[in-house]
């Protein structure tokens, strides 16, 4: 089936949700999850700097021909770090070319590491420094739609790597003038998200930012502070390159700007997420569903046809587009790029409770329907 010409629609509550894959390391606390690009492995951040790549070709092309059967997840590859793992990309034209299989990584007090997923080599190496010589640590890593470009978010600059040559930065922008100024984006940069015609960055300071292709500042806006919580941990653009949706800690609500008006919120999602870990969500091929983890452990589906201006009022706990993915906290979720599965990822810390829940990574099958482009 070509990603050129059909996406996929969920449709929640038409047949039951089947989880296919689990993995079996249940002593690991996950962060993140991504699909690669071609939709044949997962790559998932732990709590322990480590990243691990799973190989769930199998488990897909079983799903493709009809075949729903449970089977282990097993790791295909882990690569541990000496330092905290700030952030990691796939290269977005990832393939059956052992050439395209890669991904960005972001360690503190490291350069940017261009890893081999096949072999673990690193293939390149790219470096940013201050105004004092020192090396800066990525807290954001993304590719470019084209995949020639590599932009890095850091406590204080934008830059942007050409990934056929190492070294420094091609661009790189201070994102405030100074720290005393009200000018420009203040705070920390925790998230980049990119498409095929915009960069958006946000910081721990609840700002929002879109950028030129050379880094530069083209307007900031701010999460208002009725949704607001201690600052930005996730952001994603919706399918349709329109819509810009950000998730902060410490805050209830997933809130979306149209970046055509953005005086007010487009759209809200409340989503309980009184914590300071970051929480991922994830859309459907179509960009009609949203995907949310809770700390419960559920995944509830939001059809954002059906949104109002302002959600903030809706009740999730009897959601009947939900799912009980996980016994903890949903950290990481992700959605395949060509079929409609969905991977989730549990963990967070428990100082108080000697029998945490164990935690996992799942891959499940959700109904959905087809479509042409």
């Amino acid at each position: 089936m070509s990603s050129d010409r059909y996406l996929y629609e969920y449709t929640v509550g038409s047949q039951p949700i089947e989880c296919i894959a689990e993995s079996d390391e249940d002593c690991v606390i996950y962060r993140a999850v991504e699909w690669s690009p071609d939709g044949t492995m997962l790559a998932a951040s732990t709590d322990d700097s480590t990243l691990r790549i799973y190989d769930v070709n199998t488990q897909v092309t079983q799903y493709a021909s009809g075949e729903h059967s449970m089977s282990p997840l097993a790791t295909y590859t882990k690569f541990e770090h000496a330092g905290t793992l700030l952030g990691f990309a796939w290269y977005p034209h990832m393939n059956r070319d052992p050439a395209t299989n890669c991904f960005v990584e972001s360690v503190r007090d490291h350069p940017l590491h261009l890893r081999d997923t096949q072999t673990g080599k690193v293939r390149a190496s790219y470096s940013a420094y201050n105004e004092y010589d020192t090396l800066m640590s990525a807290t954001a890593v993304a590719f470019s739609h084209d995949g020639m470009s590599i932009y890095a978010g850091y406590a204080t600059h934008i830059g942007r790597f050409d990934v056929h040559r190492e070294g420094p930065p091609v661009d790189l922008s201070l994102t405030t003038p100074s720290r005393r100024s009200r000018d420009g984006l203040k705070g920390i940069v925790s998230c980049i998200a990119t498409n095929s015609t915009h960069i958006a960055s946000a910081t721990l300071s609840g700002q929002l930012a879109l950028h030129t292709p050379d880094t530069q500042i083209a307007c900031v806006w701010r999460v208002p502070i009725e949704y607001g919580g201690t600052g930005v941990t996730h952001l994603r653009w919706a399918p349709n390159n329109i819509h810009v949706w950000a998730a902060s800690r410490q805050s209830e609500f997933i809130v979306a700007w149209d970046i055509r008006d953005l005086r007010a919120p487009c759209a809200v999602v409340r989503r309980p997420g009184r914590t300071m870990q970051r929480m991922q969500f994830a859309f459907d091929a179509s960009g009609r569903h949203l995907a949310v983890g809770h700390m419960d452990g559920r995944v509830v589906f939001r059809d954002l046809n059906a949104l109002d201006c302002d959600q903030s009022d809706v009740p999730v706990q009897d959601d009947p587009n939900s799912m009980q993915a996980h016994e903890d906290l949903v950290a990481g979720i992700s959605s395949h790029p060509y079929y409609p599965l969905l991977a989730t990822a549990s963990g967070q810390r428990h100082f108080h409770d000697p029998n945490p829940a164990p935690n996992c990574l799942r891959v499940w099958s959700v109904p959905a329907q087809y479509y042409c482009a």
